[in-house]
């Protein structure tokens, strides 16, 4: 049987028991009467409904359970009194590495937000580890109440040649993490340059999963909505979460190609995204999914996880009903997995909510398999930590740095005019921007009268002849950090190498070098002392906490960035794609700059403008 076509374990074992309970000669394990059935299947919420549940799958779902499903005293019948049913929610991407929170602890945040079902790409950590990181997932992730279907990351780099990660993955890997049951989906396909101009290596993954009869996801952030477009969805990727515009969406769902619409931390797209159904209420909706792709533990803490993505569509002009669709049914159909996930339907899995609130999507309890995980925002349940070995937690391979790291040498002239990646706080892509500087004794310096503050980035893992030592130099616009400020992260998409920005040179290296001595991990200078720190030992991405005690590290980031002139508490996300090449227009890897535009194949640009 292909991988892709999921069945539950134990589910071919106990048809005779289902079929049974639902006849009334079994009794239920679990029985949910009287409640509100938000519907997905037809579009509409039915009154005075029961769900009777027999080894954690639904089998009956109807009205007047009481006279027709048997019960004994092992039987736990609860009264949802009038309140809401709603299946369990689908995240179809999300990168766990950007909560900043190992998998364990972070499933153990996301329960009680109804998130019954992710579908991890860890293509970060994997940029760190390579392979062996897929499977260190995939065992972290297993017997746990949530559902996870893992995908393979394959663009590790994101664009070989231009970057220089920890690993590099290939067909032959990808086709391992497939026989070995690792991964259950492609990763987002990010190198859509290499798919829509057909990179001979590229094609050559995308054929490993077609033929293991993997769903393909993608990352399309051209646009093109025309040649490229078309191009794209011809190769079998069928959805994309780089969408930005309500006609964006339109369009992709004309070809039958799905948008996940993005509602992470920094990435807020979902307000714009959603215009393609709110300003064409009689849309078909099928092809329109929910995703969170990048949030932290602080967002999941303060606001949720994608319960906080379905109470924006809901604010945004959504019906409910149509919202709550876009967060199971369609991904479950996306995911080609609707037969067991996205509905409350017979043979389904009990991944059950109770919502007592539906427009403000308030969830009281989460039942996942058929028992309650979950009350009141808390978890009810335990899951024991995960034991990571220690090659995983110690994966920063730099030595300290010194301010002559930070000079960026000038050609002896008064003026010159150079490249500047412009960034916009809660939103994706860059700017370039020709700006002029004047060189003092030979270097470039950082302006923070004029919001021009210096960027690098140094190579930061395993020791490779060539590469170790390299860094790329620029100067970034958007931060509005004052003097004697900087920031350090080693989660910098996707190579996650070390970058620094800042406006002082011995800022800079205070804060790289914290965030050496931690093992990875994120800290902002100001005035020549640490003002917040977070240790991320994990590959250099995630602590090995809670969510709540990472949450509040995050936030000791966020104050800090503000006081240091930031104009977004999420800054440290957007700086974080300082180094994501495969977005247009500017970015900065560990060997220069590099330029997307216009569908062109990527080229490396000189920082001075000759």
């Amino acid at each position: 049987m292909s991988p892709n076509v999921y069945c539950p374990k134990n589910y071919s074992s106990v048809t005779a028991d289902l079929a049974a309970v639902a006849m009334g000669k079994l009794p239920a394990d679990l029985i949910i009467r009287n409640g509100k059935l938000v519907n997905v299947n037809v579009g509409c919420i039915q009154d005075g409904m029961d769900v009777a549940v027999k080894h954690g799958f639904i089998v009956y779902v109807g009205k007047d359970s009481e006279q027709k499903i048997k019960t004994d005293a092992n039987t736990t019948i609860v009264d949802a009194k009038g309140r809401y049913l709603v299946p369990g929610l689908i995240d179809s991407h999300m990168h766990i590495e950007s909560s900043m929170v190992d998998p364990r602890n972070l499933v153990k945040g996301l329960i009680p937000h109804g998130s019954t079902t992710i579908c991890p790409d860890n293509h970060e950590i994997t940029n760190v580890l390579g392979l062996e990181a897929v499977e260190l997932f995939h065992k972290a992730l297993a017997d746990l109440p949530v559902k996870s279907f893992l995908a393979m990351p394959v663009c590790v780099p994101a664009v070989k040649g231009f970057e220089d990660t920890g690993a590099e993955i290939y067909a032959e890997d990808v086709q391992k993490a497939y026989d070995e049951g690792w991964a259950q989906l492609q990763g987002e396909q990010m190198n859509f340059i290499g798919v829509i101009h057909g990179d001979e290596q590229v094609h050559k993954i995308i054929k490993t999963s077609l033929d293991a009869g993997m769903i393909l996801t993608g990352h399309y952030s051209s646009g093109d909505l025309d040649q490229g477009l078309n191009a794209f969805a011809a190769t079998g990727i069928n959805c994309c979460h780089e969408v930005t515009t309500g006609d964006a969406v339109r369009k992709r769902a004309e070809l039958g190609f799905y948008s996940q619409l993005r509602y992470g931390t920094a990435w807020l797209d979902l307000p714009n995204t959603i215009q393609a159904y709110t300003d064409n209420p009689g849309m078909d909706s099928r092809y329109l999914t929910i995703c969170t792709d990048d949030i932290n533990a602080a967002t999941i803490v303060r606001e949720g996880h994608l319960d906080r993505a379905v109470r924006a569509a809901i604010r945004n002009g959504v019906p409910p009903v149509i919202a709550i669709q876009m967060a199971t049914l369609n991904p479950a159909q996306l995911l080609e997995k609707a037969r067991f996930i996205g509905s409350i339907s017979p043979g389904r899995i009990a991944d059950i909510l109770i919502v007592s609130n539906l427009a403000e999507f308030v969830i009281d309890e989460v039942y996942c398999d058929g028992i309650l995980v979950a009350a009141d925002g808390k978890l009810l349940i335990d899951i024991p930590p995960f034991d990571y070995p220690e090659d995983s937690l110690k994966t920063m391979h730099l030595p300290q740095l010194k301010e002559s790291d930070f000079k960026i040498e000038a050609p002896d002239r008064t003026s010159v005019e150079v490249r500047a990646i412009e960034i916009f706080p809660g939103m994706v892509h860059s700017k370039e921007r020709i700006v002029t500087l004047h060189p003092q004794g030979g270097v470039l310096a950082a302006d923070p009268e004029r919001d021009i503050a210096k960027a690098l980035i140094f190579y930061r893992h395993q020791p490779k002849e060539g590469i170790t030592g390299s860094k790329g130099v620029g100067f970034v616009i958007g931060t509005h950090f004052k003097k004697n400020c900087a920031f350090a992260s080693t989660v910098s998409h996707d190579c996650h190498n070390l970058q620094v920005i800042g406006t002082d040179d011995a800022a800079m290296v205070l804060a790289a070098n914290t965030v050496i001595e931690s093992n990875g991990g994120i800290a902002v200078v100001i005035d020549g002392k640490v003002a917040a720190s977070l240790a991320l030992p994990l590959g250099g991405l995630m602590a090995v906490e809670s969510v709540d005690k990472v949450a509040e590290k995050i936030t000791a980031v966020e104050n800090a960035l503000l006081q240091a002139g930031a104009s977004s508490h999420t800054l440290e996300m957007t700086l974080s794609l300082l180094g994501l090449i495969v977005i247009e227009e500017l970015h900065l890897s560990n060997r220069g700059l590099v330029e997307l535009k216009d569908n062109q194949p990527l080229k490396f640009v000189d920082l001075i403008v000759k």
